[in-house]
């Protein structure tokens, strides 16, 4: 059973910065805009970060291109098809917010397929890398994960991360090594999607390293969506 969250809001008239203080407070990625008391839209740590490589962290959330509002049944394939179809990593089911994290945690994953084989390889910073570089390299692939290397990996720096730094220091020009979780969370090349799903529930981490020949590849919940997708569209 897939179950969501109260649905958190805030009016389209609080700027951005505003919204990132709420969402660190709160300890959210995610937050459902509201005019005029109808859902407007999600603002999430994409929109966030673009906003503040923008410079417009003042603007206010009614002149922010946010997500759009997906409103579904709770089956898990429809849940998935249409986070995909409509690039967004939440969705409203029966009045509640059901993110990719709850999809992954509730879904009957299969303990036959490999999760490496969803891997891809895994783009990377230094240590020394500014917070401002990390989040543009994000927003331009569209990922919220980049593990830190330097001799060895060191860590993993995420989208989260980032803006929630951001709310502390009202800046980006520190170093990832600075912020970065110390730390990967790895997974064997032959662990199944049932036990790598269940690690990430357990770690409370958005992604799963593999470390094969000296390379990085990288699993994260949107992949783990996407073949929940993939599969949907067989049956």
């Amino acid at each position: 059973m897939i179950e969501g969250s109260e649905i958190i809001s805030l009016d389209c008239s609080s700027t951005v910065l505003d919204t990132i203080f709420f969402m660190k407070t709160n300890r959210i990625r995610r937050i459902v805009v509201t005019c005029e008391g109808k859902m407007a839209g999600l603002f999430t740590v994409d929109e966030a970060m673009r906003q503040i490589l923008e410079r417009s962290v003042e603007d206010k959330l009614s002149n922010v291109k946010l997500k759009r509002i997906i409103q579904v049944k709770g089956d898990p394939l429809e849940i998935a098809k249409a986070m995909m179809q409509n690039s967004v990593d939440a969705v409203i089911v029966d009045g509640k917010i059901v993110t990719e994290k709850d999809l992954v945690r509730g879904y009957e994953w299969s303990d036959e397929e490999r999760m490496f084989d969803l891997a891809v390889r895994a783009i990377t910073v230094e240590g020394f890398t500014r917070l401002s570089t990390a989040a543009e390299i994000m927003v331009r692939n569209s990922i919220r994960h980049l593990p830190v290397v330097e001799d060895q990996p060191l860590g993993m720096i995420s989208a989260r991360d980032i803006v929630y730094r951001f709310s502390d220091k009202l800046t980006l020009q520190e170093e990832v090594k600075q912020v970065m979780v110390p730390y990967l969370v790895k997974g064997d090349t032959g662990i199944s999607l049932r036990d790598g799903a269940e690690l990430m529930m357990q770690k409370g981490v958005g992604s799963l390293i593999f470390s094969v020949d000296h390379s990085l590849y990288i699993v994260t919940l949107k992949d783990l969506i996407k073949h929940i997708y993939m599969y949907s569209m067989k049956v």
